[in-house]
């Protein structure tokens, strides 16, 4: 009986956690706008296959330029659009 409330609690910690991590990708940031960035993703980026350029609408003010070169982390889901969409979760800059 002791194992019930043990596996329940694995089985939350786990679909929690696998919820938080998201979808991750790295390229160059092309367009700078007020509230977005156009990034576009590195060779070999699983989201280069639904296209080359994501916008990203930025909820804080982010001192981005072009040519940054930047880590994103989104909720997996694309918009298919162009550029494409994405809901962010987290930016960060990379060298």
């Amino acid at each position: 009986m002791k194992k019930i409330p043990v596996l329940v609690s694995l089985l939350c910690f786990f679909l929690l956690t696998g919820c938080q991590s998201g979808e991750v990708f790295e390229g160059t940031v092309i367009r700078v706008d007020d509230q977005s960035i156009v990034v576009e993703p590195f060779e070999g980026e699983e989201i280069r296959r639904s296209g080359t350029e994501v916008s990203v609408s930025l909820e804080e003010d982010m001192d981005l330029d072009v040519g940054d070169q930047v880590r994103i982390t989104h909720e997996g889901n694309v918009m298919e659009s162009f550029p494409l969409q994405i809901d962010l979760i987290e930016i960060e800059r990379i060298d």
